[in-house]
């Protein structure tokens, strides 16, 4: 089952608190289980920021729903 997180240009998350970081915990980051959900908060949050460059990110969880970020990218 795959669910949806937003993602900024520096590979922080947006948290449940509307933060972006990097250290949070699976359990404090945004998501949505629909791709047009997700969209709409990251419309809501680009609005309020119009410089963020944020993407949605399709994330899957395990079998006890815990959510499996993916890897950040290495910026050689």
């Amino acid at each position: 089952m795959a669910v949806f997180v937003l993602q900024d240009i520096d590979d922080n998350f947006l948290t449940k608190a509307l933060e972006w970081r990097d250290d949070c915990s699976v359990t404090e980051v945004y998501r949505s289980p629909h791709k047009d959900g997700a969209l709409n908060h990251l419309l809501e949050v680009n609005a309020k920021n119009p410089g963020l460059r944020a993407r949605v990110v399709p994330c899957e969880v395990d079998a006890k729903n815990k959510l499996l970020l993916p890897q950040k990218q290495s910026t050689v």
